[in-house]
C-alpha cells in the first residue's frame, strides 16, 4: 500500500507511543544505514535509506527514504514468507555516566538468554550462536520499540530466509546474504 508521493506506508513508522520520539530518532540513526531495511507492502529490501522525522509533536513519525539512486542496493520480489521475527534485540543499557549497546537473545548451545556487548554479540548472531540459526538480519516497520518502564528505545530484529525466496536466482540470495551483513560490518 502506498501513502503520499508513493512513498509505501510501512516506511513511515510511527512514534506517536514514544516517551522521547526524539531518542528514538537518534537510537535508530546511530545505526546509520546499518540494517537493510525490508517493505511488505512492496515487497523490497533497501540497503541505502536515510530518515527523516515528520509531524508536528505527539504526532511524530519516522520515514524512510530509500536512495533510488542506488538501483543495485535494492532487491525485489522478497516475499513476506521470507521475512521471520527472531528473538534478537539490540538495546542501549545505562550504567551511572557509562552505557553502552547490547545485543541479546537465546543461546543455541543452552537455550538460556544471553545478554553481549554489541560487537561481540553481532559477532555471535553471525556464527549462529544464537538459537534462530543462520540469520540475516532485516528491521521492518514496527522493529523500532520502546522498553515500556524505562523509556529507552531498542530494535527487534527480523530475518530474512533466503531458503524460502524460491522466485530468486541463486546469485540473487547470495547477494542477500552478503548485503545484509556487508551493511553490519561497520558495527562489528
Amino acid at each position: 500500500m502506498l501513502g503520499r508521493a508513493n512513498q509505501p506506508r510501512d516506511l513511515v513508522w510511527n512514534l506517536e507511543e514514544f516517551k522521547s520520539p526524539n531518542r528514538a530518532m537518534r537510537f535508530f540513526n546511530a545505526f546509520n544505514n546499518s540494517f537493510v531495511i525490508y517493505s511488505r507492502s512492496v515487497q523490497k529490501l533497501y540497503c541505502e535509506y536515510s530518515t527523516q522525522q515528520t509531524g508536528p509533536v505527539g504526532r511524530r513519525r519516522m520515514v524512510v527514504l530509500p536512495d533510488f539512486n542506488k538501483f543495485d542496493s535494492i532487491f525485489n520480489h522478497i516475499n513476506a514468507e521470507a521475512i521471520t521475527e527472531t528473538s534478537i534485540n539490540i538495546f542501549p543499557v545505562l550504567q551511572g555516566n557509562k552505557g553502552g549497546l547490547y545485543v541479546s537473545g537465546q543461546s543455541r548451545a543452552d537455550n538460556a538468554f544471553k545478554r553481549l556487548p554489541l560487537k561481540t554479540g553481532l559477532r555471535a548472531l553471525r556464527m549462529d550462536y544464537f538459537n534462530d540459526g543462520k540469520l540475516f538480519p532485516v528491521l521492518t516497520l514496527g522493529d523500532l520499540r520502546e522498553f515500556p518502564e524505562i523509556k529507552l528505545p531498542y530494535l527487534k530484529l527480523h530475518a530474512v530466509d533466503c531458503d524460502k525466496l524460491t522466485n530468486l536466482s541463486e546469485f540473487e540470495r547470495k547477494d542477500i546474504k552478503q548485503g545484509t551483513w556487508a551493511k553490519l560490518a561497520q558495527l562489528m
